[in-house]
């Protein structure tokens, strides 16, 4: 008997018949032939669909020339650059799989992310050249490519010009072998960095079936908006190494032959000047972006006229700022919100323009299924009622890799995957998130992990216990904020405890909330940090300056 509280969005109608990525792309590239793919907004450098494919095809003969076959690693630390999507096409022509991370991140942070996924050949970008030096000493990594470098090669360290030179001189046919009948739709084409439901980032295994069906799901969504919208011009500075900028932008925009206008990175005029010069209608964005638009006051020395819908995802965004923006724009643009996950690929829950309620995350996308559950049984409930968000479609991820653990504690034996976060439907079945039962801290859509930086804080001989929690900020949604317990009879101050995280930690996961000294951390019997505990702890604290 069928469950009445689970909502099923429906069978996406529009066909995708391919069995791996590598064949739909090539298809999709030839067929948006001389159009603009990429443009650099920056520098206004463009790439037409034939030439990001040419780059691509000469990337995956040099890797197949160096020894990279299917199902290896390679992994990238790479800004927002051209030399991101021909690597990462590359490696899906090759059918191996593809292990983005954060370029901004410390030797640290690199050891436990490449530790997991186990890449066997890297590319580095000059903005993450400083892990090179700790890059060299993982056994596991055979090859390092220096993607702004020159004349160097010296056996595992060499510059992109040379590695092409060197091995991308074959006759090894590229699009022969994507055209291959074999069926590859389970395996995996991309490891996404993602910390799940709580504790340090795991590898989530996004496979060719996930991104494929992708595709049938974004060709069907761009027919039905076809009338809203006369440009195919999509404008985003989210990092292509996140879920949301490679999946949500790179991956879809070019496979859907749309062309991509981006940027490396937030600056208050070129990011205003180019949705001007550009006449870009969609935006997608982070709540911070939305904040921005709704208070800069450099909003009016641009003509922003041409915006016709604002997507807001990552983290939620508050009816207030929602109202703001539109009253900006004299209510004539859409701003809807979108809700996922790197283990359900993309967005899963979709606001519909000129539908979708202020607050709320919109509806279940077509193919997936969604219900809300009773936390302590599992019961599933019904409108109006708010417990744990579960989803369950062709969009989950494959699992954690090398990681079954935490794969089984995400995904129940049923199929269904446990987000962690709180939610209810209403009797239109538009879904409003309202808290996170998972310990994550978003800033700036980024995930922060508290453990993570708790274990870190616990490295230092000076501290003797840490909790950290997230705090509410309007402009990066939550800021990390630590309590610490100090040694006895040390020398420790607040700003110590702060340069010791940024000097470990990337930018996105510095204690910009603060630091505040505690007798004790509040922790269960178990010894399980008390994390409501401390966020009361915070309010009293605020509640009294």
């Amino acid at each position: 008997m069928s469950d009445p509280n689970v909502i099923y969005g429906g069978d996406i109608e529009e066909p995708v018949n391919y069995a791996t990525l590598g064949e739909m792309m090539v298809s999709c590239f030839r067929d948006g032939g001389d159009k603009i793919a990429l443009i650099n907004a920056e520098t206004d450098e463009k790439w037409t669909f034939n030439k990001l494919l040419k780059e691509s095809i000469i990337m995956a003969k040099a890797l197949y020339g160096a020894g990279i076959r299917q199902n290896e690693i390679v992994g990238i630390l790479c800004d927002n650059r051209h030399e991101f999507a021909s690597i990462s096409y590359g490696t899906i022509f090759l059918n191996a799989v593809l292990a983005p991370a954060n370029y901004a991140y410390t030797e640290r942070e690199v050891k436990h992310t490449f530790d997991t996924t186990l890449p066997k050949f890297v590319f580095v970008s000059s903005l993450a050249e400083s892990v090179v030096p700790a890059l060299k000493n993982f056994k596991y990594v055979e090859k390092i490519i220096l993607i702004d470098g020159e004349n160097i090669d010296d056996g595992k360290l060499i510059s992109l010009k040379n590695f092409i030179k060197k091995y991308g001189n074959n006759d090894f046919d590229v699009e022969k072998l994507v055209q291959q009948p074999i069926d590859l739709y389970d395996q995996v084409a991309v490891i996404f960095m993602s910390s799940g439901t709580t504790g340090f980032p795991k590898g989530v295994q996004t496979t060719h079936g996930n991104l494929i069906s992708c595709v049938a799901y974004n060709l069907e969504r761009v027919s039905l908006t076809k009338d809203l919208f006369e440009t195919k011009i999509q404008f985003s500075l989210a990092p292509f190494f996140h879920g949301m900028g490679f999946i949500g932008k790179l991956f879809a925009t070019t496979s859907r032959e749309i062309t991509l206008a981006f940027l490396n990175k937030f600056d208050p005029d070129l990011y205003l000047g180019t949705i001007q010069k550009y006449k870009i209608e969609i935006l997608t964005v982070p709540p911070p972006i939305v904040v921005f638009l709704a208070k800069s006051p450099l909003f009016d020395t641009y003509d922003l006229s041409s915006l016709k819908l604002i997507i807001c995802a990552a983290a939620p965004l508050s009816q207030e700022t929602e109202t703001q923006v539109k009253e900006r724009f004299n209510n004539e643009i859409f701003l809807i919100q979108a809700y996922g996950q790197s283990e359900a690929t993309l967005a899963v829950l979709y606001g519909q323009a000129g539908t979708a309620k202020p607050g709320s995350v919109g509806e279940i996308i077509k193919g997936m299924s969604v219900k809300i559950i009773d936390e302590q049984t599992g019961v599933s409930l019904g409108k109006n009622k708010v417990g744990e968000l579960c989803l369950k479609g062709p969009f989950l991820m494959k699992g954690y890799i090398n990681n079954p653990r935490a794969t089984a504690e995400t995904i129940d034996t049923e199929g269904w995957l446990h987000t962690g976060d709180l939610a209810y439907y209403d009797e239109d079945n538009q879904f409003f998130i309202v808290d996170r039962l998972k310990e994550l801290i978003k800033y700036k859509g980024f995930q922060v992990a508290p453990a993570e930086l708790e274990g870190l804080l616990l490295s230092n001989p000076k501290i003797k216990d840490a909790g950290v929690i997230g705090i509410p900020d309007e402009l990066a949604g939550e800021l990390p904020f630590a309590f610490v317990v100090k040694e006895l009879g040390v020398d420790l101050t607040e700003q110590d405890v702060k340069d010791f995280v940024a000097q470990n930690a990337s930018n996105t996961k510095w204690l910009r909330g603060g630091v505040k000294f505690v007798d004790e951390i509040p922790k269960n019997p178990i010894g399980k940090i008390m994390r409501r505990d401390l966020k009361d702890l915070f309010k009293s604290l605020k509640a009294k300056l």
